[in-house]
């Protein structure tokens, strides 16, 4: 996966993630399944970012510059 494809999957996920907060709030919604969903997204998010951060140590070791896109 390059850094594009991260970013772009990153963004996807924190949108997934923001709607199921909001669903979460409705009257009668099906919390227990909605919190099973938002922990595969932060897992998934987690290790997107531990992805990115081990490429900028790893880059950071051997004298490379990474460029990061906010």
């Amino acid at each position: 996966m390059n850094e594009t494809e991260r970013q772009a999957r990153i963004q996807a996920l924190q949108n997934r993630r923001h709607q199921l907060l909001h669903r979460r709030e409705e009257r009668e919604a099906p919390i227990v399944s909605i919190d099973m969903e938002l922990n595969v997204v932060r897992s998934e998010l987690q290790a997107l970012y531990a992805m990115r951060r081990n490429q900028d140590q790893t880059a950071a070791n051997s004298g490379h510059h990474t460029v990061r896109h906010a």
